[in-house]
């Protein structure tokens, strides 16, 4: 039945810079744990057990466990003598006030200080709560002590256990398998330090040490669709530690399924037809041929499995006019087609798998929402936006998914999958690394649902985020927490005092690390909610993520608002490349398949075409507009928080950013594919808003990107950042009027409730918002962010001034504090009795105003 060709075994050379040129390959399963073996252990009880205070912290014990007091931003502890040898786990069970990254620092025989590079970070649950953190020390040698810094800021912290253990994995590893036809590769990694006998599907074999090897074999079957089970069975090997290198006997065998698709296999199909779409079923449920313009553009394979069959067993077609039934021992599937849709349910008493959905064709682009944004080429569970296990999310906890959709764009179909219970688990991997299989892979698992699958021809990824769109309502507004009232007065209050301003202004975040400034985007939003200016002998422009300048115009400083801005545009047109692009070149770029990225370039260009809108300039418009067709080959957000994470990571900024930049290039210009062009960036930023929840303050949370800071931590994925999201919402409000492809303002609606929601209620923080919050235990972590943006927001939802209003016509450009029009020759702004304030006509002239309420201001003729 099988055939192995010739065994090939090289050593791994591809080393360094080699590394780029290689593609990555995805191990979805970790290596089989054997045993895991203690090496140390302390425990708190009666004393610190050796570990010593060395800076920002004191320590102590209550019988219980080690309570560190941190005192500053840098705490950390030594760990007393060991002689341990390396690489090992730790495990940390500890609780902590404050949330953050911790830090476990090694130092070994050949290394004896503790630096970075010898050191690993974890992120912190600052809820007061005991956590296990388990974090790997890929040391080398014999590790002689350790540091442990357990905050990053004053707080206490109560470590109860502090373990080193080391895991015995099985020596050899099943790195890939791929399956093309009937022609089957394994590859195999041998990670012992001696030879290891085994048998391949009952052939004997042996692989050398620390070696890899590959091995290929035809599977002979006659039917489309067939499942192999791999078996590996070793003979007796030996452990990489251990004084001897005692042998671990018996190894157990690595097992692995391997899905089969003989295209050429000649049955007789059950066939469901509608316009250009074909569903070609096998007859015994093991598949179905998807064919597009008598095209084969992928397969279904199997519609549907338990554990241990590719089918249920007992399986029966029933042909109707227009579906098939399947009927199995406790299972049931109904398909049917209408127009591009292939719909599935699926009853099965028992867990299963299905449909699994495989598009054939080099990948386009890919969407998984809340977990992949993928490029032509790339694969999933890549290492390029998160290095730590995380980086592994084929299969992830549903509750990480923020909306109903995987999707592939191939050179031969876009195809997608959406789904109704969010409870069900969907799998999604391309190119498909998981069971051999061609092609890219998506599946649902659980016990009874109702899936849809959408073939059409080639399209932009926007095309399939709509269908899911369309499929499914969007969810309730979540209810405010608040009356209006009561919110606008609790974000003024909590810009009143303590603990974000003091008398040298205000703190963009409440913490007492984040320097006082007065902030013009501050004052600014005190004067909207109050109607009164603050006394500042100076401004410092920003302070918010949702800029407002309106109090520059409301204190007599509108020309240096117009200088300041006017220098900032200097320095950005002064950056900007021949081309229209602007380029990065900093860490972050790593891994990335160029140096700017959609959300990097959108940066600079919304704040040229900002100042273009609000003074008219030329020099920003033309930077600007060239930045817009520059950006026109970008089709993927990502690159916008070079601050802390890659280039390459897919980021619901750079959709904030992208909107903002293309609808002040149509408003400027009337240019109708710059609109077109703002609502795909707007589309394109759906995928990182839940849009199911079952918890508060999940539906309209917004992922801020998929990936983690410098690849390691946070891990933002399933972790929003609502902040982000309510940048995003702003963009959304300026696209509202012009465009209805989606209800743009319902979402930001939805978004700004939910930033509401997740606002301090109440302590020192009350008013803030979190810069991240916890779903599944509803905690909020720190930075506590002033509420400035939450108040702009409402104000752009409700149809009025937040920041500067702009009139354009008769030849003029007005820019205002106030609502103002252009009419007759004269600028009519309506603004509070008694008001002074500023306007500027045409990017140059300033006229002073003292408001009568309803003000007509005569332009230059």
């Amino acid at each position: 039945m099988k055939r192995f060709s010739a065994l090939i075994i090289y050593c791994i050379l591809f080393a360094g810079p080699f590394k780029l040129a290689v593609a990555e390959d995805v191990i979805p399963y970790p290596r089989q744990l054997i045993k895991t073996e203690m090496l140390a252990e302390w425990k708190f009880t009666a004393d610190p057990a050796g570990w010593t205070a060395a800076h920002d912290c004191t320590i102590n014990t209550d019988g219980h466990a080690l309570r560190i007091q941190s005192a500053g931003n840098d705490p950390y502890l030594f760990g007393p003598p060991i002689n341990i040898q390396a690489p090992v786990i730790a495990r940390v069970m500890m609780k902590s006030s404050v949330g953050g990254d911790g830090q476990i620092f090694w130092a070994t025989t050949d290394s004896p200080n503790f630096n970075e590079p010898h050191s690993q970070r974890f992120h912190i649950v600052g809820d007061n709560q005991i956590h296990i953190y388990t974090v790997m020390l890929d040391a080398e040698g014999t590790i002689r002590q350790l540091r442990l810094d357990p905050a990053e800021a004053p707080g206490d912290i109560s470590v109860e256990t502090v373990q080193l253990v080391r895991k015995a994995l099985h020596p050899l590893e099943i790195q890939s398998i791929r399956a093309n036809g009937l022609a089957v590769s394994v590859r195999l990694k041998n990670y012992s330090q001696q030879p290891i006998a085994f048998t391949m599907d009952g052939r004997p074999f042996s692989i050398d040490a620390n070696a890899v090897a590959d091995y290929s074999e035809t599977i002979s079957t006659g039917v489309p669709f067939h499942t192999h089970e791999l078996v590996i069975q070793p003979a007796d090997a030996v452990s990489d530690h251990g004084a001897g290198k005692q042998p671990l006997t018996p190894l157990p065998a690595l097992r692995r399924r391997i899905s089969i698709f003989n295209p050429d296999a000649k049955i007789n199909w059950a066939v469901l037809q509608s316009g250009g779409l074909a569903f070609r079923a096998a007859r015994d449920g093991s598949g179905a041929r998807i064919e597009l313009d008598g095209k084969l553009v992928g397969i279904q394979s199997p519609l549907f499995s338990d554990n241990q069959n590719a089918a249920p067993p007992e399986i029966l077609l029933t042909l109707e006019r227009d579906k098939f039934i399947w009927h199995g021992k406790g299972a049931k599937l109904t398909v049917t087609l209408q127009g591009d849709e292939i719909t599935e349910t699926v009853q099965c008493s028992r867990p299963c798998e299905g449909p699994v959905l495989r598009a054939f064709g080099p990948l386009d682009q890919g969407l998984f929402p809340g977990l992949e944004y993928l490029e032509r080429g790339e694969h999933s569970s890549s290492t390029l936006d998160i290095e730590t296990d995380d980086h592994i999310r084929f299969a992830p906890n549903p509750e990480k998914v923020t909306m109903p959709l995987m999707a592939f764009v191939t050179d031969r179909a876009t195809m997608a999958m959406t789904w109704s219970n969010m409870t069900l688990r969907p799998s999604f991997a391309t190119p498909n690394f998981l069971d051999g299989c061609e092609g890219h892979r998506a599946s649902l698992r659980g016990t009874n649902f109702v899936c849809t699958v959408l073939v059409r021809k080639p399209a932009p990824m926007e095309d399939a985020i709509l269908w899911a769109e369309q499929q499914h309502a969007l969810p309730p507004l979540p209810a405010s927490p608040r009356s209006r009232q009561d919110e606008l007065d609790l974000c003024l209050k909590t810009l009143s005092g303590p603990p974000l301003k003091t008398a040298d202004g205000w703190g963009h975040c409440a913490e007492t690390n984040w320097a006082r400034q007065p902030y013009a985007d501050q004052a600014s939003t005190v004067y909207r909610l109050s109607g009164q200016i603050p006394s500042l002998p100076r401004l410092v422009p920003g302070g918010t993520h949702i800029a407002n300048d309106a109090i520059f115009f409301l204190t007599g400083r509108a020309a240096e608002w117009l200088q300041y801005r006017s220098a900032q545009m200097q320095g950005i047109i002064a950056q900007q490349k021949p081309d229209g692009s602007f380029r990065y070149e900093g860490e972050l770029r790593r891994g990335h398949f160029e140096d700017t990225a959609s959300g990097y370039c959108a940066a600079y260009a919304f704040q040229l075409l900002d100042h273009a809108w609000l003074t008219g300039d030329t020099a920003s418009l033309q930077a600007g507009l060239k930045c817009l067709d520059y950006m026109k080959h970008f089709r993927d957000p990502r690159g916008a928080q070079t601050w802390e994470c890659p280039l390459h990571t897919p980021d619901i900024l750079a959709s904030a950013y992208l909107v903002h930049a293309y609808v002040r290039g149509y408003q400027l210009t009337g240019n109708t594919n710059y609109l077109d062009r703002a609502r795909a960036w707007a589309i394109t930023g759906v995928p990182f808003v839940y849009q199911w929840g079952n918890q508060p303050t999940m539906a309209y949370a917004t992922i801020a990107v998929f990936g983690a800071t410098h690849w390691r931590a946070p891990n933002w994925m399933g972790l929003p950042v609502q902040w982000c999201g309510y940048v995003y919402a702003d963009a959304l409000t300026m696209l509202s009027p012009l465009d209805h492809t989606l209800a743009w303002n319902r979402i930001a609606s939805g978004i700004l409730a939910t930033a509401e929601q997740m606002q301090y209620d109440s302590g020192p923080y009350a008013g803030c918002e979190p810069d991240s919050f916890q779903l599944p235990r509803q905690i909020r972590n720190g930075p506590a962010i002033n509420p400035c943006s939450l108040v702009s927001l409402r104000l752009d939802l409700e149809g009025k001034v937040a920041s500067l209003a702009v009139a354009s016509g008769e030849g003029h450009r007005v820019t205002a504090p106030f609502p103002v029009t252009i009419s007759e020759g004269h600028a009519r702004i309506t603004a509070p009795g008694g008001a002074a304030y500023q306007i500027i006509e045409d990017g140059v002239k300033i006229i002073d105003i003292k408001s009568k309420g309803d003000d007509s201001i005569p332009l230059t003729p």
